[in-house]
């Protein structure tokens, strides 16, 4: 009797093991998605011309404040947006992304480019990703 619990109790440890590892998983695999969109929608907000949703992407881990005069931008236009680089940190909740981005203003009409250095942390109480980072210096 006692042998039938023993096998019963280690049965149930190892599905209890087993659960767990497939959660951590999971976990992995949901932060991981949420980080792709959340990049390329930090894209489409600026060839979109959607400033504002893409300045509120932006929280600094140490909570300095961050101030954006979003007027100054009325004529920027972004052409392009373009993902050349991501590294990821080893806990899965920082990374480090490297994008072009084209642009122009309408008072120049001259396309330009510059590469963006992004740092990207996730916030698990959350759920989010987001830019510690500034706005662009277009």
């Amino acid at each position: 009797m006692k042998t039938k619990l023993l096998v019963i109790f280690f049965t149930a440890l190892c599905i209890s093991v087993i659960s767990l590892g497939g959660c951590a998983s999971k976990k992995k695999n949901q932060t991981l998605s949420s980080f792709d969109e959340t990049i390329k929608l930090y894209g489409r907000l600026l060839r979109w011309r959607e400033f504002e949703g893409a300045v509120n992407m932006i929280r600094h881990q140490d909570e300095s404040s961050l101030e954006v005069n979003l007027d100054k931008y009325k004529e920027l236009r972004v052409t392009d947006y373009e993902i050349k680089k991501v590294v990821m940190g080893e806990d899965l909740k920082t990374a480090e992304v490297e994008a072009d981005i084209s642009y122009y203003f309408d008072t120049t009409n001259a396309v330009k480019k510059i590469r963006d250095t992004q740092s990207w942390w996730y916030l698990e109480e959350a759920e989010k990703w987001f830019l510690d980072d500034d706005f662009p210096a277009f």
